[in-house]
């Protein structure tokens, strides 16, 4: 007796039908990534070598392709009198990791023929490392944190006019705007070696305000028996909101914001004094509307620890 056909439960006859679909779709299509943006335009880092102290440089070329986040570099490496000794292209693309931290992934190369000038074949790849990239910088981390190759260039050309360091530097001092205004109060002072400042009721009047372009902060700490001017700015080389202030008791201080979260920021800071050398750090906290609260801790003078000062409470007025 012939047996009849055996029916196919419908579920495993959708997914004969999704199954070649799925096999061949383009696992490297993904939503755009903000931070892509950043990638095209040229980059150049330069190095001196450990062993022959000659100078090299690679220079980066990257244009995007057809599909989000993907790209084409063309990578020249080249030694000090700028005769080139290596030619490479690179196809790749980016996924996301963590915060601003994307991951490079190639999928083709070819090289030069330098001799016939002329590009070899693309050949398939699969390397990958992570990279930080913004408005000016490009910095990379070739294998693990503790013993990688890490390497930082510098953006030397862009078609996009919004790669500048101004826009760089608009975007990373944004984070202190809740400092600015005129903030006004009173504290019951000590005695400060490291200010040379005696002990008594201060009244404080404290101004900050940004430059036309937001790229500087700049403000005037003015008390009964201090008078103080400083500036913030974005320190591109080393990523870090750096700050610079002078006092009418003879102080040249120099700092960085070294921690900022929920409108606090701690500023590690170190200088010259007329009494000696100066570290301290410095907890704003404007987390509170229209409060500005000053703290110093950990100050130290010549090496040795100087008494704890009250808390700054200031008020905002304008």
């Amino acid at each position: 007796m012939k047996k009849s056909p055996a029916l196919l439960h419908p579920l495993i006859l959708s997914l004969l039908f999704v199954t070649p679909t799925l096999a061949f779709a383009d696992h490297h299509k993904s939503t755009k990534i903000a931070q892509a943006d950043y990638i095209p335009g040229s980059w150049k880092r330069t190095w001196t070598s450990t062993t022959t102290g000659l100078q090299s440089s690679m220079t980066k070329v990257i244009k995007k392709a057809d599909l989000d986040n993907h790209f084409v570099e063309t990578i020249t490496n080249a030694f000090e009198n700028g005769k080139i000794r290596g030619k490479r292209q690179v196809r790749f693309y980016v996924e996301p990791v963590v915060g601003n931290m994307l991951e490079f992934k190639g999928t083709e190369i070819r090289n030069m023929d330098l001799k016939k000038s002329s590009w070899g074949d693309w050949r398939e790849a699969d390397f990958n490392y992570l990279f930080q990239v913004d408005e000016v910088f490009w910095n990379e981390v070739h294998q693990n944190l503790e013993d990688s190759t890490k390497g930082r260039f510098t953006r030397i050309d862009s078609d996009n006019p919004k790669h500048t360091y101004q826009q760089l530097a608009q975007r990373k001092l944004s984070v202190l705007e809740p400092f600015i205004g005129v903030w006004e109060g009173s504290v019951e002072q000590i005695d400060v070696k490291a200010y040379g400042i005696k002990a008594g009721t201060q009244k404080i009047k404290h101004t900050i305000q940004f430059n036309k372009d937001k790229t500087i902060m700049f403000w005037h700490w003015d008390g009964d028996m201090i008078d103080g001017f400083g500036a913030q700015s974005y320190h591109a080389p080393t990523g870090y909101i750096r700050t610079n202030y002078h006092t009418s008791t003879g102080n040249q201080i120099n700092g960085k914001l070294i921690s900022s979260g929920g409108k606090k920021f701690v500023w590690e800071r170190s200088g010259d004094t007329i009494n000696g050398t100066l570290y301290e750090k410095c907890l704003v906290d404007v987390s509170e509307p229209g409060v500005f609260k000053h703290k110093i801790y950990d100050r130290v003078l010549n090496g040795i620890a100087q008494p704890e000062e009250p808390v700054v409470v200031l008020k905002k007025v304008d």
